[in-house]
């Protein structure tokens, strides 16, 4: 009687946490109202063509400033400036000393300023392009073709577009509105520092600031047919770790077992082996909730019930794919390696770099002491170089997501919008000094071959994408 009590409570207790599993899920539903038909009334400011005169300005970012064509860097703020006469006339022009574009016009309040970021230096070209890099013209019938043409003098292009086109009627915003346009993101990034430092001595604080990072794409996540707008609330730190084991060398012909090299790759495998624990942030606990409801039921019965799943969907995430596996946890990419500089000699020393971009939950010291853990050799020397610090992630609750996420789903019908975790660097986190609300978003549709071409060969953007972000940005005007 007694087992068979206790079996039939079991069975009853079952049947009760199926049943509020399955409910969850019908009711894991996305509730956001999306438009299906618009009025607006896109105007074509011959963007691509003014797109074209700055990808033909080679305006190539160099670690090195003394390896820079600087004197391209003032033709394209000159070229600006003749592209968008009302804008200059209208607003409040600075050039930065490090050769920077900063914009101000004035709104009905200063409570709530906006920044808009881009930048337009460009990463260098390698060889295997089909045209010339800065060709500055439509291809192929819709390609617009050249460095810069997606990252990010589009984005920059775009945004001086749509308000050339809304000052020329009498447009005034709501708020004091920024547009910064940096000159050196690709290297360094400290000419927004400078603005931003510029803004600290005013005690501006801007309201929400919108930079380059996620884009609207499509099959990105498994079960979500619809397409996916992926906006970055925070981006992850970076540190270079340097692994570096010295030794005596020797001649090739007599080598004795264990010797450096064979020690150090012993511990890359063993790091590569291990990695860090996965967590779940704040952004990305959202990033499922939102995806989730959109996906086939059997998905849903997991997103719908994290409370009980969530342990699952860590470990899955992080066999899944590079991507997933980077929203969850800290990721270790073994960039240089180092050792002899002759075929038949022993190297006396030898050396590995680790690009370590930092989980929310991690920093850079539980990163050197896992390390050491996992490859478990005290001849190893673990050095921290070029750290990154963390920074803040802006909340999917904000005013300024909101903003971004209407305008998404108006420009963009049935479009789903996401927070996302960037997993590279842009400019933005430089902002989250003084701003609670940094969003990273390029508002395009791009495609596989079209993200390829970003920092890789034939960078291009297709000329309907253009139209699209640049419709955007008009629709954005009317809402700060």
């Amino acid at each position: 009687n007694t087992l068979l009590t206790i079996a039939l409570t079991g069975l009853v207790l079952f049947v009760i946490l199926l049943a509020i599993i399955l409910i969850r899920a019908l009711l894991f539903n996305d509730k956001t109202i999306y438009v299906k038909e618009t009025d607006f009334k896109y105007e074509d400011d011959e963007i691509v063509s003014k797109l074209g005169k700055l990808i033909k300005i080679p305006t190539i970012s160099h670690p090195d400033e003394a390896d820079m064509d600087l004197a391209q860097f003032d033709l394209l703020v000159s070229e600006v400036q003749k592209m968008y006469p009302t804008v200059f006339s209208v607003c409040e022009f600075t050039h930065t000393e490090e050769r920077a574009i900063k914009l101000k016009l004035k709104g009905h309040s200063s409570e709530k300023p906006t920044v808009l970021m881009a930048h337009y230096d460009v990463v260098p070209v390698t060889a295997d392009w089909k045209y010339d890099p800065f060709l500055g013209e439509v291809v192929e019938g819709n390609k617009l073709y050249g460095r810069g043409a997606v990252d990010t003098k589009s984005t920059m292009a775009c945004a001086l577009s749509a308000l050339e086109l809304a000052l020329k009627k009498g447009y005034k915003p709501k708020n004091d509105l920024y547009l910064c346009f940096g000159s050196n993101e690709e290297v360094y990034g400290n000419s927004q520092v400078k603005i931003i430092e510029e803004f600290e001595r005013l005690g501006i604080r801007p309201h929400f600031v919108f930079d380059e990072g996620g884009a609207i794409l499509n099959g990105a996540f498994p079960g979500v047919k619809e397409d996916t707008a992926f906006l970055g609330m925070g981006e992850k730190a970076m540190v270079n770790i340097k692994l570096s084991l010295e030794s005596n060398g020797g001649h090739s012909s007599t080598p004795r077992k264990n010797g450096p090299a064979v020690r150090l790759a012993r511990a890359i495998v063993k790091l590569e082996e291990n990695p860090m624990k996965p967590n779940m942030s704040a952004t990305v606990k959202e990033l499922l909730n939102v995806l989730g409801r959109h996906m086939p039921f059997y998905f849903k019965i997991i997103f719908a019930n994290m409370w009980l799943f969530k342990g699952l969907v860590k470990k899955l995430f992080v066999i899944l794919s590079a991507d997933t596996r980077a929203l969850l946890t800290s990721t270790f990419a073994f960039t240089m390696l180092n050792g002899g500089n002759q075929t038949n000699i022993l190297p006396n020393k030898v050396e590995a770099n680790i690009n370590v971009r930092i989980s929310p939950f991690d920093n850079v010291d539980s990163i050197i002491k896992h390390i050491k853990k996992v490859i478990n050799d005290k001849d190893i020397i673990v050095t921290a170089v070029d750290e990154t610090p963390a920074f803040p992630e802006c909340s999917f609750k904000t005013e300024g997501f909101e903003i971004i996420k209407e305008t998404v789903i108006e420009t963009y019908p049935n479009t789903v919008v996401a927070p996302f975790l960037n997993i590279g660097g842009s400019d933005g986190k430089h902002w989250t000094r003084i701003s609670d609300c940094v969003i990273r978003f390029s508002p395009f549709k791009v495609s596989k071959e079209e993200r390829a071409g970003i920092h890789g060969v034939d960078e291009h953007i297709k000329v309907e994408t253009l139209h699209k972000c640049l419709e955007f940005y008009e629709r954005l005007l009317e809402k700060i």
